[in-house]
């Protein structure tokens, strides 16, 4: 079923197809051999004129220049015999405006109004009728060219407006899921430190359990907290709370942890890096198997950057986020976020351990 745009840019020429055609129909020449073959070139002319429109979507092909020249020679022909074929030179100025290339049919128009003046002047009509005609056949193959360029402009436009709602969808999901990973997997990895330590404190130190059953309560409601504000799309990571939980997360992992910042580190790399140090503790807690960390926060020239080493034998596990194709968070949604505020992100990965390295520039507004 053709869409409705293409419907009306040939609804432009074809809908003159039986006004013009058919009066040369009305006005059938004398004797039946003349009045059958005026018929046959009346179905010739209706029938190339057809194709040459519906060919030339969505632009001119060779098919639909071949139509146009077959449609000409068929006007040509019953021009030549009768005068009722004089209007239908309309119909051959449209369909080349329409069906051929602009630079072609520049010229196929006004070659078609000059036909159109000639045929009609071997039928003794005065000067006044063929400039008439001239203007009539030249106005309709501009206003069909017209027509026609302002329906594919229209459709490259909702083209245009249905990729840029496609492309803004994909952002948004991008960003909800990159949001996600982010919160809510820092979130569950301490939940589940802490829900290991209550396992294994439970037969000795029952109070203590209770203390990080307590903590894992308190996560869990934050965590709430943070899916609600991810859908809304708030969340905005304070860097001092990050490096005050990832020290309370890395010591209750039983990992010693060091961390040192720079004071104060303005609100324009503060976001960025806090989402950079959850991350990178987030990988510590689940994949390194460290016994030591090291958090730093330092001012570079130009830059603020953060570290995140740890001397974990697992390394390998902390890469894998970087070559799982499509994926939008972990180290990669993390680098896409860096560098949407100039800023990028280092990993190094070996034998005696892993070391994470965020940067931003000094300056940049935060995302």
């Amino acid at each position: 079923m053709l869409e409705r745009h293409v419907v009306q840019r040939h609804a432009a020429v074809l809908v003159w197809v039986p006004v013009i055609l058919g009066g040369v129909l009305l006005d059938l020449p004398g004797g039946a051999l003349a009045a059958a073959t005026d018929v046959v070139l009346v179905a010739c002319a209706a029938g190339a004129c057809t194709l040459a429109v519906l060919a030339s979507w969505p632009g001119p092909t060779r098919r639909s220049a071949a139509a146009v020249v077959g449609f000409a020679v068929v006007v040509s022909a019953g021009s030549l015999a009768w005068s009722a074929w004089v209007p239908a030179w309309l119909l051959v100025a449209m369909s080349a405006a329409v069906a051929l290339p602009t630079s072609v049919a520049v010229a196929a128009v006004p070659a078609s109004a000059l036909a159109s003046a000639w045929t009609l002047s071997r039928f003794g009509a005065t000067a006044d009728e063929v400039l008439a005609q001239v203007f009539v056949v030249l106005l309709a193959g501009v206003a069909a060219a017209a027509f026609s360029r302002l329906v594919a402009t229209a459709d490259e436009l909702r083209r245009t407006r249905e990729e840029l709602a496609d492309a803004a969808v994909a952002r948004e999901r991008e960003r909800f899921s990159r949001d996600l990973h982010d919160t809510l997997g820092h979130s569950l990895s301490v939940m589940v430190v802490k829900a290991a330590v209550v396992r294994r404190l439970v037969p000795t130190d029952p109070v203590a359990a209770a203390g990080h059953a307590a903590d894992i309560e308190t996560v869990g409601r934050r965590a709430m907290t943070q899916l609600r504000d991810t859908v809304d799309g708030a969340v905005v990571p304070s860097l001092p709370d990050e490096l005050r939980e990832a020290e309370a997360s890395l010591a209750t992992a039983g990992i010693r942890a060091t961390v040192g910042c720079v004071e104060p580190v303005p609100p324009t790399a503060a976001g960025p890096l806090a989402w950079a140090l959850r991350e990178g503790v987030t990988n510590v807690l689940r994949h390194s198997g460290a016994s030591r960390c090291t958090v730093e926060v330092r001012h570079d020239t130009d830059r603020f950057r953060l570290t995140v080493a740890d001397d974990g034998s697992r390394a390998a596990g902390h890469a894998a986020d970087l070559v799982v194709a499509g994926r939008r968070g972990g180290l990669e949604g993390l680098r896409r976020r860096l560098a949407a505020v100039g800023g990028g992100l280092d990993v190094a990965a070996g034998a005696d351990g892993f070391t994470l390295s965020a940067w931003v520039p000094d300056g940049t507004a935060a995302r």
